[in-house]
């Protein structure tokens, strides 16, 4: 009686904590306001994280799913509200100076302990006017150690590097525990293609500390089958393991100093165990240790999961071609979908050399061409082994040509994207000058039919638009708290485009070049991490995510089009 007792307050005290942060002035319930508001334009984008997230198999009308997590709330209720409960008491929320400070010693750090930490362009709390975020655990370096004064924030702004201003809220601490930091730093992500390790769940637990075996035994019940043993996904779900593998995972790592002797990455867990990962959704982790006998997984969420309990992904190797880099000049072609032969002429004809290019490579094209039998042939900036011309079927090529104008609303000097959905092709341009060109998998609904929901029908939508928001990575959820039945963690390099869409790594699959989404614009991880840092806005390097939208404070913004 006295444990359930217990556990009712707690459930009580994380209510409130709750419900603190999602009625605070900076918190992501608040009015999303007019159209034009960039606050409206990044929580639309959730949508998207709803509509990308439950990306169907080839058979079957995909589910029309709920709105899901902004970028940011990424993690369960109860991760979130136990380190503000543990963190919030280390905060100084004292009266600033009332003017900026002169230069003092070397700036400290600030870290984000809440939700969304929000970087706001002037020293007054306005909804919807903000530059960009830090996510829970991550630091950004200050500009000065001192705060100022400002509306709507009592403790004052602190100024952070390179530009902007942080509230002084319970969201944010310059003098963390030392386990949350150890912790934060443990789980930071990195600038690589994939920035975490992922893999896909079959049902696993996500401990607060190392379990004991007799705490594993009650909380991995027999219906999860023994370890290394997987259930086999729904057929909705079964596009989401085409790139999971079933290599064991080693404990490369050293055992976390905080997780040691019953430790924590977490200040004052609740429970044993934070939640399980449902079938089919996945993780995100950083380190992989020993302990026990059994290899665990210190996931991005601050969790340990047993390794035996997911599958870990290969990364995709495709990448599409660097045109400054490699000096190549459009026209271009891509093999989608499969291999094609190669041919040569010989004479009056034309054969198959007995070779292929594999599927989705690339090959420099002449311009030139010929026509055998009724058939178009493309000649190729390569010959054969014997000195032979070869060609490739310009029914087997998906060709890319160099754009001769500016789309209407691309500026001079202006980055843009150009998307041909019927062919699965992104070309990345510095005005007229295409610098990358590559296959993408847009929605697998294929072309969009006027008058119909892109969101409904899982089409991507033609037009030309903004980048609006960046995310270094963004989970993708139908549902937000913490008893979501579905989640693909971390999605890297998200660039929001006419909320709800998105261009974004896909570490699930590779078929690019193919119609495969719910109605984003997958890249391989490669491919999204070379244009996401390309692209404007720029994030900066300690930021985790920037707008595009209305903040001229963060530079030029990329135009996206989207063509048939």
């Amino acid at each position: 009686m006295v444990a359930k007792s217990a556990k009712g307050r707690r459930r009580k005290r994380r209510e409130k904590i709750w419900f603190f942060y999602r009625n605070e002035p900076s918190s992501l319930s608040s009015p999303l306001g007019a159209l034009g508001d960039p606050l409206f334009y990044f929580l639309s984008a959730t949508a998207l994280l709803a509509g990308c997230a439950a990306e169907p198999a080839a058979e079957g009308k995909p589910p029309v799913l709920p709105r899901g997590e902004a970028p940011g709330m990424h993690s369960a209720v109860s991760a979130e509200t136990a380190a503000v409960e543990s963190v919030a008491a280390t905060i100084d929320t004292a009266a600033p100076s009332s003017t900026a400070p002169a230069p003092g010693p070397a700036a400290k750090r600030i870290y984000s302990v809440g939700q969304t930490t929000w970087i706001r362009k002037t020293t007054e709390v306005r909804e919807g006017e903000f530059l960009g975020y830090v996510r829970t655990g991550s630091s950004v370096p200050l500009r000065s150690n001192d705060r100022v004064k400002g509306v709507g924030c009592p403790g004052g702004f602190y100024q952070v590097a390179p530009r902007g201003y942080v509230c002084a809220d319970r969201t944010v601490t310059d003098n963390p525990p030392a386990g949350f930091a150890a912790a934060a730093e443990a789980t930071r992500g990195t600038t690589a293609a994939l920035p975490y390790r992922y893999a896909l769940s079959d049902g696993a637990p996500m401990y607060n500390r190392i379990p004991t075996k007799k705490e594993q035994e009650r909380y991995e019940p027999p219906w999860l089958h023994k370890p290394h043993v997987f259930h086999k996904l729904p057929k909705t779900l079964r596009s989401h393991e085409e790139l999971a593998t079933n290599d064991v995972i080693e404990p490369t790592d050293e055992v976390p100093a905080f997780l040691q002797n019953g430790g924590s990455a977490k200040e004052g867990a609740y429970d044993l165990v934070e939640q399980t990962i449902p079938l089919g959704s996945m993780l995100s982790y950083t380190k992989a240790f020993e302990a026990d006998g059994r290899t665990w997984l210190l996931s991005a969420d601050h969790t340990i999961v047993p390794a035996d309990r997911v599958r870990p992904f290969r990364m995709s190797t495709f990448r599409g071609v660097d045109l400054v880099a490699t000096k190549t000049k459009l026209p271009i072609a891509f093999m989608r979908v499969g291999a094609k032969p190669k041919y040569r002429k010989r004479g009056d004809s034309i054969d198959k050399t007995g070779a292929q290019w594999a599927v989705r490579t690339s090959v420099a094209l002449s311009g030139a061409s010929i026509e055998v039998g009724g058939k178009k042939y493309l000649e190729v900036n390569e010959n054969d082994d014997g000195g032979a011309q070869l060609y490739i079927a310009e029914t087997d090529a998906t060709v890319i040509d160099r754009e001769p104008d500016r789309p209407h609303g691309v500026k001079e000097k202006q980055k843009w994207f150009l998307i041909r959905l019927s062919q699965g092709t992104l070309v990345a341009y510095e005005d007229l000058e295409p610098v990358y060109a590559t296959l993408v998998s847009p929605g697998r609904g294929g072309l969009p039919v006027k008058g119909r929901d892109n969101v409904q029908d899982s089409t991507t939508p033609t037009g030309a638009f903004s980048i609006t928001f960046k995310d270094r990575a963004a989970t993708m959820s139908p549902e937000k708290g913490k008893d979501r039945t579905f989640w693909i963690s971390d999605v890297p390099y998200t660039q929001y485009f006419n909320p709800p869409f998105a261009l974004h790594a896909a570490y699930w699959h590779e078929r690019f070049g193919e119609f495969v989404s719910a109605g984003c614009v997958n890249l391989s991880p490669l491919d999204a991490e070379a244009l996401f840092t390309w692209s404007d806005p720029g994030v900066p390097l300690d930021w985790q995510g920037a707008t595009g939208a209305g903040a001229k404070e963060n530079g030029a913004t990329t135009i996206v089009v989207v063509r048939r």
